[in-house]
C-alpha cells in the first residue's frame, strides 16, 4: 500500500512538529507547570510528550496490565493494548528509552497517516487538494497529540489503511486493519458501519461473503474486553474502569468535574467554552458534506465519532475526536483560498497555544 509522501508533505510534517516541540520547550522552561501533571518519562521534552495519558501507556509498555488500580481508582486496562504493546516490543533492547521509542512511534505513524490520507483523498479531491487536506491536519489546533505518547497516530494510520484497502477491494486487509485500529483505540469498532457501506456500495448493494472480514473489528474488541475482564477477575472490569475514569458510552470522554480538568483550568468556564466551540465548529462543517459530494461512508465517520462523544454526555476529548474524523480535513481543503489562508494562520497559532497548555498541564488532550 504505497504512501503518497512527497517533499511538501514532509515539510509540513516537520514544521508542524517543530511548533509542537517549541511549545514543549516553552511549557518546560518558560511557563509555570501544573504540579499535579504526571509524565511517563522525566527527560527534557519527553516530560511533556509523555504527559497525561502517556504515563499509563508507558506503564503498560513497561509492565503490562495490572489487576489493581495504578493511580488512585484508575485502572490501566481502560486503555487499548496495541500501541503500548508495540512500544514494548520496539523498546525491548533499550527498556530505559521506552519514552523516546513511544514518541518516535507516534511521529512515524503520523507521517504514514498523512501519506495515507493523501492517497485516500486523491480520487475525491485530486492530488493537490488531498495533500492540502493532510497539511491542514498536520497543523490542526489539537495535533500535538500526534507527537505524544498517545495511540491517536497509530489509530489514524490504521483507520485510513482500512478504508484504502476497502476502496481497492482488499476485503481481508480491510478487516485486519479494522481489527488493529480497534485494538489501538476501542472506539474504532464503529468504523465497521462506514466500511461496510463502502464495500456494499462497491458491490452494487448486494451483500457478498467477503463482507464478513469486517467482523474482525468487533471480534478484536470483544477479545480485548474479555482479556481485561480476565486480568481483573471481573465480568464488568472494563466498564468499571471506564466509570472510574468518569467515562460513559462509547465516546469515553472524561468528566470535567471529576478529572484533572476541574483543577487544572482557571477559569473553568474558558475551558468548557473552548470545548463547546470546537463541537459547534465540527457540527457546522457537516453542512458541507453534501455540496462537497463526500460519499456517505466517509460522511458517517465524523457523525459516528461525534455521536459517540455526545453519547457520553461529556466533551473533554472533542478535540481529538474532531481530528480523527479525517473527512473534516477534506472539507476544509475545499473551502475558498481566502478562508484557507485565514484558517492556516489561526490554526498554527492555536496549535502553539493549545500545545503549550497541554504540556504545562492546563488543558486536557
Amino acid at each position: 500500500m504505497a504512501l503518497a509522501i512527497d517533499r511538501p508533505l514532509v515539510t509540513a510534517f516537520v514544521l508542524s512538529r517543530l511548533v509542537v516541540l517549541l511549545a514543549a520547550v516553552a511549557a518546560e522552561y518558560l511557563l509555570a507547570r501544573n504540579p499535579l501533571l504526571t509524565s511517563g518519562d522525566a527527560a527534557p521534552l519527553l516530560r511533556s510528550l509523555t504527559s497525561w495519558d502517556g504515563m499509563y501507556y508507558l506503564g503498560i509498555a513497561r509492565d503490562g496490565y495490572h489487576a489493581a488500580a495504578v493511580s488512585g481508582a484508575y485502572h490501566d486496562y481502560a486503555f487499548a493494548p496495541l500501541y503500548p504493546m508495540l512500544v514494548r516490543v520496539l523498546s525491548a533492547p533499550w527498556p530505559g528509552f521506552a519514552g523516546l521509542v513511544a514518541v518516535v512511534v507516534s511521529n512515524v505513524a503520523f507521517l504514514a497517516a498523512l501519506g495515507l490520507l493523501v492517497r485516500l483523498g486523491e480520487p475525491y479531491l485530486g492530488r493537490r487538494r488531498a495533500r492540502l487536506a493532510a497539511m491542514i491536519l498536520a497543523f490542526f489546533p489539537f495535533a500535538a497529540v500526534f507527537s505524544m505518547a498517545y495511540t491517536e497516530s497509530l489509530f489514524l494510520a490504521l483507520s485510513l489503511a482500512a478504508f484504502l484497502a476497502a476502496e481497492r477491494g482488499s476485503r481481508g486487509w480491510a478487516g485486519v486493519f479494522l481489527a488493529l485500529a480497534t485494538l489501538a483505540r476501542l472506539q474504532g469498532v464503529v468504523l465497521f458501519v462506514p466500511l461496510g457501506l463502502l464495500i456494499l456500495a462497491r458491490d452494487g448493494w448486494r451483500p457478498h461473503l467477503s463482507l464478513a472480514w469486517l467482523a474482525l473489528g468487533p471480534i478484536a474488541a470483544a477479545g480485548f474486553l474479555a482479556y481485561a475482564n480476565g486480568v481483573a477477575g471481573s465480568s464488568t472490569a472494563f466498564l468499571d474502569a471506564q466509570t472510574a475514569w468518569g467515562r460513559a458510552g462509547i465516546g469515553g470522554a472524561a468528566e470535567a468535574s471529576g478529572s484533572l480538568a476541574a483543577g487544572f483550568n482557571s477559569p473553568l468556564a474558558v475551558y468548557q467554552g473552548s470545548l463547546l466551540l470546537t463541537l459547534c465548529g465540527a457540527l457546522f462543517l457537516l453542512v458541507y458534506v453534501r455540496p462537497d459530494r463526500i460519499p456517505l461512508a466517509y460522511a458517517l465517520v465524523p457523525v459516528l465519532y461525534i455521536g459517540a462523544e455526545l453519547s457520553s454526555g461529556l466533551l473533554e476529548a472533542v478535540g481529538r475526536i474532531t481530528m480523527l474524523a479525517f473527512p473534516y480535513a477534506w472539507i476544509l481543503a475545499r473551502r475558498s483560498s481566502g478562508f484557507r489562508r485565514s484558517w492556516s494562520l489561526l490554526s498554527v497559532a492555536l496549535l502553539a497555544l493549545v500545545s503549550a497548555l497541554y504540556f504545562a498541564g492546563f488543558y486536557v488532550p
